[in-house]
């Protein structure tokens, strides 16, 4: 016979690994999205850069400079 106690700490082991597991899983999934998003930005940059010239710390600066003139005048 089954001791119900043991049964029931039992089942909150397992649960707690397989939310463990599921946490883990989520947190691999948002790296490739993140990954996803950065492979998109370098390539954006790399194509401006070739269609402008402008490196991409020179966009950086461009950028951050009409952000800035935005809420200054």
């Amino acid at each position: 016979m089954v001791d119900p106690l043991e049964a029931k700490q039992l089942a909150a082991k397992q649960m707690e690994q397989i939310k463990a597991k599921e946490k883990f899983k989520r947190r691999r999934q948002i790296e490739a999205i993140n990954g996803a998003w950065a492979m998109i930005g370098l390539t954006a940059g790399l194509v401006i850069e070739g269609h402008t010239g402008k490196n991409f710390l020179a966009q950086l600066a461009g950028y951050l400079s009409a952000i800035v003139s935005f809420f200054v005048h």
